[in-house]
């Protein structure tokens, strides 16, 4: 920051990356700071709430801004319906009509604001003390000319990066690596396209025609030059209008071929300016676009003026930069602020938060192929072991559900639980004790493919060199790109998702054990292993029920009772021996046989019993 340089500084989880930033009283060090406003940006909005609140405990002065559905009451539905039932225009619901015109159509929340308040007769319900607190909040950090801003750290989310005034000439901190997409559907697209090429009467009027010309290379000669700006009523009027189309259409007209027969444009655009003579920076973003040779589109990017900023200083426990480059800036360095070996002394010495993998299984859970048996059994064993101090967990989005009712049926009352992909920067879990990590998720190889075209990479899935490969392995001299990809989801998530736990050293109940249903983390990150969980078949729990009920049980007794062999009994009955929960009592008589009985008949069997306390 004091250099006016742009890096990601990767340093562990819960080192204080956040909190050094919400705490700091910026203004006293014009030295660092450079007098420029440091503006930080979180990648949810409960991240940016809690740096925020951090700040707040503070002596540092700290501000938020907040999206519409947290500061205006129309837009987060409470007009929707009931006695005080407002129309927005078009005859829409207010929430559903802001999603139409901010999400779907790309306008700003200002002035889509702008356009309901001269649409309804009266005042607002959300502006009849004066201003809606949705433009209130912009009033409270605009400077006049010449004067100093007033806040030593300003608190919003990454999607506040496409406001010019926030960016231009701060000190812009990104919390977690951002993602600048933007997800229209596909009819949608294409749709805007067509209306924007007939408004402007452009050579070539339709999407399917302009990307299968571009890509026989017989698209009319100048007609990227030729797409001019439609005019602010397209824009407003019509239905089909986005305010990045215009933009969408140069990058299509301008794409080249690239790895995978994916083409990939570019183009510099203004998102256009439809208040009236309003006095603001120009909004310019960077359209990038990734389409296959079926004109799908792949990806779409809408990326903020970075360049504007003072400096950019982005915090990542593990950054993956190709990620870091294609959102933020293509510039961007790395800088470690610890070696690995501290890292993991930190983690194990300091948050005193161990790992234990269970099994050496993968269990890749991203959209099906979950193991409910399986996690039951584990959940049942870490309940048993740890008691109240295990009640949380994490997996794929896809089996988030499944995971809650594991743990429910577990009798925890109310269990909490995150997904793989949503954990960063979240501190729900820092004082619970025990906590599990069930599967992992992996991308497609589309994901990654697509990310190798737009980053102008080449490499290829082994498996689709050699038929009889089935690993994850990439070949070709983009090999290290797509590796990098790879793991972002498939390894980082999991590494985030470990370190929701234990998360504040500086207490003196400070530590946790994570147990990670997954091979994929590096030995270093393991702090021990143990076999994975055994699923009991039916005959083996109806034997242990039945020992359960009866105690002190003859193994002739359990043959003639459920129907068994005498072999199968035996060998079921010296597999559990070992387990603390298992009594076996040897009698005095020569042919008298020993007598068993459990305390408990699981679904499964592991054995964690000296994995509390690992070092």
């Amino acid at each position: 920051m004091q250099n006016g340089g742009n890096a990601v500084i990767e340093a562990p989880t819960s080192s204080g990356k956040t909190y050094t930033v919400s705490t700091t009283n910026w203004r006293d060090h014009p030295e660092i700071a450079g007098e420029q406003p440091v503006i930080m940006l979180s990648g949810s909005k409960k991240a940016r709430d809690s740096a925020f609140e951090q700040g707040k405990s503070s002596s540092a002065a700290t501000k938020r801004l907040r999206g519409r559905e947290d500061t205006c009451p129309l837009a987060w539905g409470e007009y929707d319906e009931g006695e005080n039932k407002v129309i927005a225009p078009e005859g829409m619901a207010p929430s559903a009509w802001f999603d139409e015109m901010c999400n779907t159509r790309g306008h700003t929340f200002s002035f889509a604001h702008g356009v309901f308040e001269r649409a309804y007769d009266g005042d607002l319900p959300c502006s009849e003390d004066g201003k809606c607190a949705s433009a209130e909040q912009w009033d409270a950090i605009s400077q006049k000319d010449g004067e100093a801003h007033d806040y030593d750290v300003l608190h919003a989310t990454h999607m506040f990066a496409r406001v010019p005034q926030l960016i231009v000439d701060s000190n812009v901190v990104i919390d977690e690596s951002p993602d600048y997409s933007v997800n229209l559907p596909k009819g949608r697209l294409r749709e805007s396209v067509t209306s924007y090429l007939g408004e402007i009467d452009a050579d070539v009027s339709r999407w399917a025609d302009t990307v299968t010309l571009l890509r026989q290379g017989a698209l009319p000669e100048g007609f990227a030059e030729s797409l001019e700006d439609p005019g602010r009523e397209w824009f407003r009027d019509d239905s089909n209008a986005h305010a990045l189309t215009p933009g969408i259409t140069r990058a299509i007209a301008t794409a080249e071929e690239r790895c995978h027969n994916l083409w990939v444009g570019e183009s510099e655009y203004s998102y256009p300016e439809l208040i009236p003579n309003r006095d603001t920076p120009d909004n310019n973003i960077t359209i990038r676009i990734v389409f296959d040779e079926n004109n799908e589109v792949r990806l779409l990017q809408a990326i903020p003026d970075f360049e504007k900023a003072r400096s950019i200083i982005g915090l990542d426990a593990f950054p993956t930069m190709p990620l870091w480059e294609g959102n933020v800036l293509k510039s961007l360095t790395s800088k470690q602020v610890v070696g690995d070996e501290a890292k993991h002394q930190w983690r194990r010495n300091t948050r005193e938060l161990r790992i234990v993998q269970i099994g050496d299984n993968k269990n890749t859970w991203t959209r099906n192929g979950f193991n409910e048996a399986k996690v039951r059994a584990l959940v049942e064993e870490l309940r048993w072991q740890h008691g109240d101090d295990f009640q949380t967990g994490i997996t794929s989005k896809r089996f988030e559900p499944q995971l809650q009712e594991i743990l429910t049926d577990a009798d925890i009352t109310t269990p909490q639980t995150l997904h793989l992909g949503n954990e960063k920067s979240l501190n729900d879990f820092d004082s619970e004790g025990v906590g599990l990590v069930a599967g992992c998720i992996s991308p497609s190889s589309d994901h990654i493919k697509t990310w190798l075209a737009l980053l102008d990479g080449d490499a290829a899935p082994k498996r689709e060199c050699f038929s009889d490969y089935q690993g994850q392995e990439w070949l070709g001299p983009g090999s290290s790109v797509a590796m990098e990809l790879l793991n972002d989801v498939q390894l980082n998530h999991v590494l985030q998702s470990c370190g929701r736990y234990a998360r504040s050293p500086e207490k003196d109940d400070s530590g946790a054990t994570v147990y990670v249903l997954s091979n994929v983390l590096p030995a270093e990150w393991t702090d021990k292993s143990v076999d994975d969980v055994t699923v009991l078949g039916k005959k083996q729990r109806d034997i242990l029920e039945y020992l359960r009920l009866n105690e002190k049980v003859a193994p002739s007794s359990i043959e003639q009772q459920l129907d068994v062999t005498r072999k199968y009994v035996h060998d079921t009955l010296n597999k559990y021996t070992d387990y603390p929960w298992f009594k076996m009592e040897e009698t005095e008589g020569h042919n008298e046989p020993n007598l068993y009985s459990t305390e408990r008949c699981p679904s499964g069997i592991l054995d964690i019993s000296d994995t509390q306390g690992v070092n």
